[in-house]
């Protein structure tokens, strides 16, 4: 077979000369049979050592890594990044609740049942989703007990069947308000309900977009103002733009956000997603005796209402303009979850020790006052003792209370006591409205200014049996005749019965403890 092979290789060598004759070239004399082999054996080897390492240049690189680019795009159990299949599921913010009451739609396919999908809270029970951190009503004990609590989350899905009307000023509306500014976090979700109820509730003017249209996209902006470093961080898994689906976000006019906005995702004119910094602090009017609930602060007021002496309270309040009518996921659904988590952090208004130091409770009547702060225990004693309210006394502990308080005034006077037969002129203070009678000036010191007072002068005449006689000191008019030298004062009712005791009644029980 080898022979065969050379014969071969031989008649090419020869044939390839007929090309040469062709061409016009002579012939030359015809190869030898050995040099003919010869070169068939060194081609022969030419082509083992090429063989040979191309083998050494397969095993070489058949170790080298493969290209990066192709994990990538295929995804891979050990690598963060891929198709998705690898990355940890989503859970919710340990303090958030989801309110599930009658403005919520709890259908199948419903945005509410599409929110409460997405944080995965509640479990099928009785034919409908059970949970205990769903709050079923505003006016309820649960959200009355969160409304003075603080740090969590309370996510409203959009209002789809109802809204909750109450009185603005009731106690309804100011649990609302109280709960966002203990440092909680309302989000809202949803359309112009929503927009309603914030205005409402919270005593803001957003104004929707004109038209109620905007037709985005919406890009997130790479910073947001009055928000920390660690809410920065937890918005950039957030999807960069956000599409307007149909006409079913609405966007709120940037210009009609009040002080103390951030806004997340914008487009030139309107924004759909934003937050508020709501705060409260201690109302300037506000009195032991008639209380009144916390005001609304501006943030850029605070540190003024702090050196005043009344601390603010602040929480967030955020809305996305989505309303979730669609059943299929989008992008909204992941700026959601970034949302909810970046509003369920407390403010730094909230972590003040002015305001942890003003909302301290005050030790009681009974109890001891810390060593620290005797000067806050007096203060605060003298405070409850001011705003307890003088009952009225007995007319025998009137007349003791108002002797020794003629006594004390004539030791002060360094007066002698009015001898036998002697006339005594008394101004007494008559307090119309019932209560005790005073003499002097010590009335005038124990009331307000402006509360109604009566004068009357009498004349007190100590007889030398020791008996006193009274006489009231009037001008009589012309139809009336002055009243008799030592007669007793009369004493009509005020009402014109027998049944009460009026003031004079009251004066002349007084006179009569004097003796």
């Amino acid at each position: 077979f080898f022979r065969e092979g050379l014969e071969g290789w031989g008649n090419m060598a020869q044939r390839s000369s007929y090309g040469s004759i062709a061409l016009g070239d002579a012939p030359g004399p015809a190869p030898r049979a050995g040099a003919s082999r010869s070169m068939v054996l060194k081609l022969a080897a030419g082509g083992v050592v090429a063989a040979a390492l191309g083998l050494v240049a397969v095993a070489m690189l058949g170790g080298a890594p493969a290209p990066e680019r192709s994990t990538e795009l295929m995804g891979t159990w050990t690598k963060p990044t891929g198709i998705g299949i690898d990355q940890e599921p989503y859970s919710a913010p340990a303090n958030l609740w989801l309110y599930w009451g009658s403005t919520t739609n709890h259908r199948f396919t419903g945005s509410g049942e599409h929110v409460r999908h997405l944080f995965k809270m509640g479990t099928i029970a009785g034919g409908e989703y059970r949970d205990p951190k769903f709050v079923h009503s505003i006016d309820g004990g649960m959200f009355n007990k969160l409304s003075q609590l603080c740090c969590n989350a309370l996510l409203f899905p959009p209002l789809e069947w109802d809204f909750p009307v109450y009185n603005a000023n009731k106690i309804e509306a100011q649990n609302l308000r109280a709960f966002v500014a203990n440092g909680n976090s309302l989000i809202m979700t949803g359309g112009i309900m929503t927009l309603e109820f914030i205005n409402r509730y919270f005593f803001y003017n957003l104004e929707e977009s004109d038209g109620n249209f905007d037709a985005g996209p919406f890009l997130r902006l790479p910073r947001y103002q009055g928000l920390t470093e660690k809410q920065h961080d937890i918005m950039e898994p957030a999807p960069r733009t956000l599409p307007q689906i149909g006409i079913e976000v609405t966007a709120v006019k940037k210009e009609s956000l009040p002080s103390g906005s951030s806004i997340v995702y914008t487009s030139p004119y309107n924004t759909p997603v934003f937050a508020i910094k709501f705060c409260m602090a201690e109302n300037p009017m506000n009195d032991p005796n008639a209380p009144l609930p916390p005001s609304k602060v501006l943030p850029r007021d605070c540190p003024a209402s702090a050196r005043a002496g009344r601390p603010c309270s602040c929480g967030f309040l955020c809305y996305l303009g989505y309303d979730w009518r669609d059943s299929y996921p989008s992008r909204w659904d992941k700026s959601l979850q970034a949302m909810v988590d970046m509003c369920s952090e407390v403010p730094v208004e909230n972590k003040d020790p002015a305001l942890l130091a003003f909302l301290k409770p005050k030790p009681q009547g009974g109890d001891e006052a810390p060593s620290d702060a005797p000067a806050d225990a007096d203060a605060g004693k003298a405070a409850r003792a001011a705003s307890t309210p003088a009952k009225a006394e007995k007319p025998e502990k009137a007349g003791k209370a108002a002797k020794a308080a003629g006594e004390e005034e004539a030791d002060e006077e360094e007066k002698p006591a009015p001898a036998a037969g002697s006339v005594v002129n008394v101004n007494v203070n008559v307090n119309p409205s019932g209560g005790a009678v005073h003499f002097g000036s010590k009335f005038a010191k124990e009331q307000e200014a402006d509360a109604p007072v009566a004068t009357t002068s009498a004349k007190i005449q100590v007889g030398s049996d020791g008996a006193v006689s009274t006489q009231q000191m009037r001008e009589p008019s012309s139809e009336e005749e002055a009243p008799a030298q030592g007669a007793s004062l009369g004493m009509p009712d005020p009402d014109g019965g027998d049944k009460g005791c009026g003031p004079l009644c009251k004066l002349q029980r007084l006179v009569g403890s004097l003796e």
